[in-house]
């Protein structure tokens, strides 16, 4: 299965950013407002190195809307990066099954998507 098709994509990508604590230095997804760690709320972004492995996916093959009923279907999966914090992500590429040999990077992130898309790689 492939997401192709769900995202315009950018050959001039800005790379992927995630969140440190600055109380702690623990590395957190994009979309947290306070460390899971130690709570504080003091986060400043850092760049990820954009690699990670896939630990889930699923394939999303209906539509809330017609608006959207070309983007399916579609991967989206659960990506741990090297860096630490897992993060939601739309896939582009063959799925295989979850786990070391299962690995993903990141390719983009398009104004106003809610998921940064990754290209799957083999180990």
């Amino acid at each position: 299965m492939s997401a192709v098709g769900v995202l315009n994509r950018s050959e001039m990508a800005a790379p992927l950013m995630i969140l440190r604590c600055r109380a702690c230095d623990d590395l957190l997804s994009p979309d947290r407002s306070a460390c899971t760690s130690c709570g504080d709320d003091d986060l400043e972004r850092v760049r990820s190195s954009g690699a990670g492995t896939i630990v889930s996916w699923t394939v999303v093959d209906c539509s809330p809307s017609d608006e959207a009923a070309g983007l399916v279907p579609c991967a989206l999966a659960i990506v741990a990066l090297d860096d630490g914090p897992w993060i939601y992500a739309w896939l582009d590429g063959e799925t295989t099954p979850p786990g070391p040999g299962s690995r993903a990077v990141f390719r983009c992130t398009e104004s106003g998507e809610r998921f940064p898309l990754f290209v799957t790689r083999r180990a």
